[in-house]
């Protein structure tokens, strides 16, 4: 967990201490509540992590033009709750992410939180439920009881359709324990204050798992697919990655990029595979200078190297998956 700054709310710490002394005092209680939920549930690291101040921006994320606007225009609920009152409603409790893998489900998660000041829950579903197993039903709760204490907060159920516990238990014995589990989620969020200025956000890539109570009106009943990206998103997340390395570099690192030969075979790919790709093209480049040869800029022919080894790495992948080396 790595928490770093704060939002006032019940329970939370009184913002009439600076802001070095406020995220202190807030890590301070973050870190003991939770270590008191280890004492009761086990070890929660790499299951749960918190970010008292997220660093990802919606200007960081590639594409996804629709999803970014519905989720950014969520943020009202967690700075203004009271603009919803004065139209005669109550802000959204919670919403759900769906599409394939490595789309920004994530990313956009993050940047919610970032952009609204929030307080960012990572619950890491497949490793929490692979972990506590039906208990994790005891377990969700008490972390949304920690997140509406400490203020605005944005909670992010990270592969929702883990909660259908079919990865660890027979059908029959899986759908039981799924529906308590699913049921005593529901009813923390049925529970949750109307202007609590928190947003639950869920995300999947299979949404035949996903319980449909949980996306009943009221829960997460926003329902945002994140798409793979076409051509033009392609480009946007290799320029952002681009922008991104050579900050970090203080230099350039890419030659000029034709994109006519470097978006037709990228077709399909998701954004965090397109970022792979280019991380791979500058790792070539390290191994090279290792080498102490002139390694020069990450070019097209570079990046159209990497499209094709990725490519024969992932069907090796798949035919591993479905038993074919078997």
């Amino acid at each position: 967990m790595a928490p770093d700054e704060a939002s006032g709310g019940a329970g939370a710490v009184p913002s009439r201490l600076d802001p070095e002394s406020q995220q202190w005092a807030i890590q301070r209680r973050i870190d003991d509540v939770f270590a008191k939920l280890g004492e009761k549930f086990g070890d929660l690291t790499g299951r749960v992590e918190v970010r008292l101040h997220p660093d990802t921006t919606f200007e960081q994320i590639g594409g996804l033009r629709e999803a970014k606007s519905i989720v950014r225009s969520l943020g009202t609920a967690l700075t203004d709750p009271e603009l919803y009152r004065k139209w005669g409603i109550t802000p959204p409790k919670g919403v759900l992410l769906f599409g394939p893998p490595g789309t920004g489900k994530s990313l956009l998660a993050r940047a919610l939180a970032t952009e609204t000041g929030a307080v960012f829950y990572h619950l890491k579903l497949m490793n929490l439920t692979s972990k506590f197993g039906p208990t994790t039903g005891e377990l969700l709760p008490e972390i949304l009881t920690v997140a509406r204490e400490q203020g605005k907060g944005v909670v992010f159920l990270d592969e929702a359709n883990a909660l259908s516990l079919e990865h660890l238990l027979p059908p029959a014995q899986a759908r039981e324990a799924s529906a308590r589990l699913v049921a005593a989620l529901c009813e923390k969020l049925d529970g949750l204050e109307d202007f609590s200025r928190i947003i639950v956000v869920g995300s999947t890539s299979r949404t035949d798992s996903v319980d449909s109570s949980l996306v009943a009106p009221g829960r997460l009943d926003r329902l945002v697919e994140v798409t793979l990206p076409d051509g033009a998103a392609q480009q946007e997340v290799l320029e952002l990655t681009r922008r991104r390395t050579e900050a970090n570099a203080g230099r350039p690192l890419f030659a000029d990029i034709d994109y006519r030969s470097v978006l037709p075979p990228m077709g399909g790919m998701s954004g965090a595979e397109i970022s792979e790709i280019a991380r791979r093209a500058l790792e070539q480049k390290v191994h090279a200078a290792g080498q102490g040869q002139d390694s020069g800029l990450v070019t097209t022919q570079d990046i159209l190297h990497q499209i094709d080894a990725y490519r024969r790495i992932r069907e090796m992948v798949e035919k591993i998956r479905y038993g074919q080396y078997l």
